[in-house]
Protein backbone atom coordinates (compact mmCIF):
# COMPACT_ATOMS: atom_id res chain seq x y z
CA UNK A 1 0.00 0.00 0.00
CA UNK A 2 1.30 3.50 -1.26
CA UNK A 3 -1.06 6.01 -0.60
CA UNK A 4 -1.66 6.19 3.60
CA UNK A 5 -5.25 8.28 2.47
CA UNK A 6 -8.59 5.94 3.21
CA UNK A 7 -10.17 4.37 0.11
CA UNK A 8 -13.91 4.88 -1.32
CA UNK A 9 -14.72 1.62 -1.63
CA UNK A 10 -13.76 -1.95 -0.21
CA UNK A 11 -15.17 -5.28 -1.70
CA UNK A 12 -14.58 -8.00 1.04
CA UNK A 13 -15.33 -11.92 1.22
CA UNK A 14 -15.65 -12.22 -2.59
CA UNK A 15 -14.98 -14.25 -5.77
CA UNK A 16 -13.24 -12.20 -7.62
CA UNK A 17 -12.35 -12.89 -11.10
CA UNK A 18 -8.62 -11.13 -12.03
CA UNK A 19 -8.23 -12.26 -15.59
CA UNK A 20 -4.50 -12.26 -13.65
CA UNK A 21 -3.01 -15.60 -15.00
CA UNK A 22 -0.84 -15.99 -12.37
CA UNK A 23 -3.57 -15.27 -9.83
CA UNK A 24 -7.05 -15.89 -11.06
CA UNK A 25 -8.85 -15.41 -7.99
CA UNK A 26 -9.45 -12.65 -5.38
CA UNK A 27 -11.06 -12.21 -2.14
CA UNK A 28 -10.99 -8.20 -1.51
CA UNK A 29 -10.77 -5.38 -3.98
CA UNK A 30 -9.88 -1.85 -2.51
CA UNK A 31 -10.92 1.31 -5.22
CA UNK A 32 -10.04 4.86 -4.46
CA UNK A 33 -10.79 7.78 -6.74
CA UNK A 34 -12.44 5.51 -9.60
CA UNK A 35 -9.41 3.15 -9.17
CA UNK A 36 -7.92 -0.07 -7.95
CA UNK A 37 -5.91 -0.07 -6.10
CA UNK A 38 -5.47 -2.65 -3.74
CA UNK A 39 -6.69 -6.88 -4.24
CA UNK A 40 -6.71 -9.08 -1.79
CA UNK A 41 -5.04 -6.20 0.56
CA UNK A 42 -8.23 -5.21 1.66
CA UNK A 43 -6.88 -5.74 5.85
CA UNK A 44 -3.65 -3.27 4.75
CA UNK A 45 -5.89 -0.16 4.31
CA UNK A 46 -7.05 2.33 7.00
CA UNK A 47 -10.82 2.40 6.55
CA UNK A 48 -12.08 5.83 6.88
CA UNK A 49 -15.75 7.80 7.75
CA UNK A 50 -16.30 7.80 4.04
CA UNK A 51 -15.03 4.49 2.83
CA UNK A 52 -17.85 2.12 2.06
CA UNK A 53 -17.34 -1.29 2.56
CA UNK A 54 -19.25 -4.07 1.64
CA UNK A 55 -19.37 -7.87 2.46
CA UNK A 56 -20.63 -9.90 -0.69
CA UNK A 57 -21.02 -13.07 1.14
CA UNK A 58 -19.11 -14.99 -1.28
CA UNK A 59 -20.57 -13.93 -4.40
CA UNK A 60 -18.86 -13.35 -7.79
CA UNK A 61 -17.21 -10.09 -9.61
CA UNK A 62 -16.39 -10.01 -12.90
CA UNK A 63 -14.53 -7.25 -14.47
CA UNK A 64 -16.83 -4.16 -16.52
CA UNK A 65 -16.43 -5.13 -20.36
CA UNK A 66 -16.68 -2.02 -22.49
CA UNK A 67 -17.69 -2.53 -25.92
CA UNK A 68 -17.67 0.43 -27.68
CA UNK A 69 -17.59 -0.54 -31.43
CA UNK A 70 -19.25 0.77 -34.60
CA UNK A 71 -20.53 -0.92 -37.78
CA UNK A 72 -19.33 -0.44 -40.44
CA UNK A 73 -22.10 0.36 -42.94
CA UNK A 74 -23.91 2.18 -40.68
CA UNK A 75 -20.99 4.50 -39.68
CA UNK A 76 -20.70 4.65 -43.62
CA UNK A 77 -24.17 6.12 -43.78
CA UNK A 78 -23.79 8.49 -41.35
CA UNK A 79 -20.38 10.07 -42.92
CA UNK A 80 -21.88 10.36 -45.96
CA UNK A 81 -25.43 12.15 -45.17
CA UNK A 82 -25.50 15.21 -46.65
CA UNK A 83 -27.03 18.21 -44.69
CA UNK A 84 -29.73 19.71 -46.87
CA UNK A 85 -30.93 22.68 -44.91
CA UNK A 86 -31.35 26.36 -46.68
CA UNK A 87 -27.75 27.00 -45.66
CA UNK A 88 -25.98 24.69 -47.73
CA UNK A 89 -28.10 25.32 -50.96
Amino acid sequence: MNDTSAPDLILENAKITTLDRAKPEATSLVVKNGRIVGVDEAEEYQRGPGTKVIDLQGRRVIPGLNDSHMHIIRGGLMRSSKNCTSEER
